[in-house]
């Protein structure tokens, strides 16, 4: 029977020979030690590396890859395929989440660039309110979720209003639920007044507020008297460089709705 070298299954597989020493200190592969000291690799341990190497680009653990090739029947083999089907699935998830994380901080960062206390005529994308935490406890979404305020703007004040949390169409359409959402009270204004505040605290204050409906007023734009904010995820630190303290700066997004032309 033809031995290999360890330089030789190095090669042949394009495996590093550290790689090849941690899979035999693990038990996965088990080379014949020649008289020299040498380890001589058969065919067939070669086409268990080739295995091992198939195995773990799909994420597989050494323990299963050991339950695989050395412990298991047909049966036990659908078994471990159906486990690693429904984690990778979970992982799928995780990702997706991941994603729409990344995007919104993507955006956040160019509407903190673009809209910092400057105004803008923007849309309130659609958004769903959910009326209780069941839906979000079920599903595991609560870091998906934003908490609106919504203000009642008067003539020289803004009363704070409700409270709730909702979550984005787009969002709910890439995380596969959107189907079980959309009979749920909708928020979306076409055209509102729009703005980013950095602020100490997650909520404006009523001054920021009387500012951008003033600043509206001022270029002839009529309001509903509604405003809308949320402070965004991911806040950044001030230092203050004559203080040896940091003060945490929210970004918020304020949203005044218009009355359609």
């Amino acid at each position: 029977m033809k031995h290999y070298s360890i330089g030789e299954v190095s090669d042949r597989l394009g495996i590093s020979r550290d790689a090849l020493r941690f899979y035999e200190k693990k038990g996965i592969i088990k080379p014949k030690k020649e008289k020299n000291g040498y380890r001589a690799y058969t065919y067939d341990d070669i086409h268990k590396l080739s295995s091992i190497l198939f195995y773990r680009r799909l994420n597989f653990s050494l323990e299963d890859i050991d339950r695989i090739l050395y412990h298991s029947s047909l049966p036990s083999y659908h078994s471990i395929i159906q486990e690693k089907i429904a984690k990778e699935k979970q992982e799928v998830e995780k990702h997706k989440q991941s994603l729409v994380h990344l995007a919104h901080l993507k955006q956040l960062s160019k509407n903190i660039e673009l809209c910092l206390n400057h105004y803008d005529i923007r849309p309130l994308r659609r958004h769903y309110i959910i009326p209780d935490n069941g839906f979000i406890y079920e599903k595991g979404i609560s870091d998906l979720c934003y908490r609106f305020q919504e203000y009642h703007i008067k003539e020289d004040s803004a009363e704070k209003g409700k409270e709730y949390s909702v979550i984005a169409s787009h969002t709910a359409a890439v995380m596969d639920f959107y189907e079980e959402i959309e009979n749920f009270p909708m928020l979306q204004h076409n055209r509102c007044v729009y703005t980013m505040i950095a602020s100490p605290q997650p909520t404006p204050d009523s001054s920021a507020i009387n500012e951008a409906a003033n600043w509206s007023r001022e270029q002839g734009y009529s309001l509903t008297g509604t405003a809308y904010s949320f402070h965004l995820p991911g806040y950044t630190f001030l230092h203050k460089p004559n203080e040896k303290t940091e003060e945490s700066i929210y970004y918020i997004e304020l949203f005044l709705p218009l009355h359609n032309a």
